[in-house]
């Protein structure tokens, strides 16, 4: 409902098909607009994918806060996360295969495999260390372990020559857990990454 001051000939609020405002002190009016429907199937896609992958890097993010390339200069790393996959979340495709935790121009680990040894004491894991003139002799593994249905992330990184990672647990019996891995590197104040890697692991009975 619009208010009419007569006196000074102006008006505030929708009148008929019209909207008058105050723009930098002046009275304008302006033609009325329906405002877009802020609940369409595509905005609820893109908030559910948003708030489920949300709270998933939300287990792990503050603990790779030393951990990460990524620009985090005026965010926070899970928001930075949620940037570069926003794309996916708005289109409803990303799955925690395809969620991109690193990127970068650095060589991608190989022969990464990760497993859960009987005791579900720790997670270990092994790669191929790389010869690469291109990394340094502190590039260090970042592995992220996710098991989501119990609300808990397994975190831990080893020099990239060592060829094998072992991080304390304990994993909860039958555990699903989405591994990440991605290889970090440090040229003076700066750090660069590969892009991360992924696979799903199941933890043993006992």
């Amino acid at each position: 409902m619009g208010i009419i001051n007569f006196l000074k000939g102006t008006y505030d609020g929708k009148v008929g098909a019209t909207v008058g405002a105050k723009w930098k002190n002046k009275g304008t009016v302006r033609t009325y607009a329906v405002p877009a429907n802020p609940n369409t199937p595509a905005q609820q896609t893109t908030r559910a994918g948003f708030a489920a992958i949300s709270s998933f890097v939300a287990l792990f993010a503050d603990s790779i806060k030393r951990l990460t390339a990524l620009d985090t200069r005026s965010m926070s790393v899970r928001n930075a996360i949620m940037s570069i996959n926003k794309d996916m979340i708005a289109s409803g495709t990303l799955t925690k295969a395809s969620l991109v935790i690193s990127k970068g121009g650095i060589p991608n680990v190989s022969s990464f495999v990760p497993m859960v040894p009987a005791g579900l004491a720790n997670i270990k894991a092994t790669w191929n260390k790389s010869n690469s003139p291109n990394l340094s002799n502190d590039a260090v593994l970042v592995v992220v372990a996710v098991d989501e249905d119990n609300k808990v992330a397994f975190v831990g990184s080893a020099l990239q020559t060592e060829e094998t990672i072992t991080i304390p647990g304990p994993v909860a019996a039958n555990a699903a857990l989405d591994v990440y891995w991605y290889m970090l590197d440090f040229r003076g104040n700066s750090k660069v990454a590969s892009n991360n890697g992924y696979a799903a692991i199941f933890a043993p009975n006992a």
